[in-house]
C-alpha cells in the first residue's frame, strides 16, 4: 500500500512583499499529539502584529483552518510554521491594494530538546548585535538576518547564543527569550526597542505570577547575567531550558528551584515538553 502524497506547496509570486522586503509576520508552532498547545497565544501575537504593521489580517477562524490543514499533512508531532505576508502590490516600499498571503510550512521535530530541559543548556555570547527598532520591537516579523548571522557564530558544543544591543543590554537568544531567577523574582529583558515577545515568554510570565513569583521586565546587563542565581531560556518549540554554563562569561550553575517549578507547571498544562 502506497503512502498518500503530500500536496505540492503553492507557488509564491516573485513580487510578494514578504519575499521582497520581509514585509510580514510568522509563527513557529510546536505540534504535540495533533494539536498546538499554545495556539491561541500564537494567533493573538500574529493578529497584534498585523494591527501594528497595518496588514489586513485574515479572520482567526481562517488562520486556524490553515494551521489545522498543516497539522493534517504533518501528523501528530512536529513543527508548523505559519507565515503571513502583506501580499503583492505597490511599486517599491510603499504598499498598494495588497491582499495578505498565508503560507504554511511543516517539518518533523528533529530535536525536541528534552535532554536540555532535564540536564541544562550550554550557551555563548554572540558578537552580532541586535538593532534597536521601536517600530518593530516585540514583533515576530520576517526580517531575521541578525539572528541568522548570530546563529552562524555558534560553536558545535553550545545550544544557543545570547544577543546584545549596541548599549550592551542583553536582549534575547537567537531563537529564545531569556529569564534570570532568584529569591522568588524573575527578571526578563524589556523589549520596547528590540527583540521578540515570545509566546512561551508570555506563558512563563503568567504562570510565574500564579506561582507567587515577582516578574520584572527591565534592562539586563552582563553583570546581571554573571550574578544571577538561575538562568533559563524559553520558546514555544523547546519549552523551558535551564542554562548550566555560559561560554565567554564566568557563570555556571545547575537547574534551580524556580526553574524547576515552572518546568513542572508547563508539564502539568501541556505534558512533558521534551517527550
Amino acid at each position: 500500500m502506497t503512502s498518500p502524497q503530500r500536496p505540492m506547496p503553492p507557488t509564491i509570486p516573485s513580487d510578494d512583499r514578504g519575499l521582497a522586503y520581509g514585509d510580514g509576520l510568522f509563527e513557529t508552532m510546536r505540534v504535540r499529539r495533533g494539536r498546538v498547545p499554545l495556539l491561541q497565544r500564537h494567533l493573538d501575537r500574529l493578529l497584534l502584529g498585523c494591527r501594528r504593521l497595518g496588514i489586513s489580517a485574515p479572520s482567526r477562524d481562517t488562520l486556524i483552518r490553515h494551521v489545522e490543514d498543516a497539522i493534517e499533512s504533518l501528523g501528530n508531532e512536529g513543527i508548523v510554521k505559519l507565515m503571513l505576508t502583506r501580499g503583492s502590490g505597490g511599486h517599491g516600499y510603499r504598499p498598494d491594494r495588497c491582499q495578505p498571503r498565508c503560507i504554511t510550512y511543516t517539518h518533523p521535530l528533529a530535536d525536541p530538546g528534552g535532554d536540555r530541559a532535564r540536564t541544562g543548556a550550554v550557551i555563548q555570547l554572540c558578537k552580532t548585535r541586535i538593532g534597536r527598532s521601536p517600530a518593530t520591537a516585540g514583533l515576530k516579523h520576517l526580517g531575521r538576518l541578525e539572528q541568522v548571522l548570530a546563529a552562524m557564530e555558534l560553536r558545535d558544543d553550545v545550544d544557543e547564543g545570547l544577543m546584545l544591543d549596541e548599549l550592551d543590554h542583553v536582549i534575547e537568544g537567537t531563537r529564545s527569550n531569556l529569564f534570570l531567577a532568584g529569591d522568588d523574582r524573575l527578571l526578563t529583558p524589556v523589549l520596547d526597542f528590540s527583540g521578540v515577545a515570545g509566546v512561551m515568554r508570555g506563558w512563563v510570565i503568567d504562570a510565574a505570577s500564579q506561582l507567587g513569583m515577582t516578574v520584572e521586565e527591565s534592562a539586563v546587563s552582563l553583570d546581571d547575567l554573571a550574578n544571577a542565581d538561575e538562568i533559563f531560556l524559553t520558546n514555544s518549540v523547546i519549552g523551558i531550558w535551564p542554562v548550566v554554563r555560559i561560554r565567554g562569561l564566568d557563570w555556571d550553575s545547575g537547574r534551580g528551584s524556580m526553574t524547576s517549578r515552572l518546568v513542572t507547571a508547563l508539564d502539568e498544562e501541556v505534558g512533558a515538553w521534551g517527550d
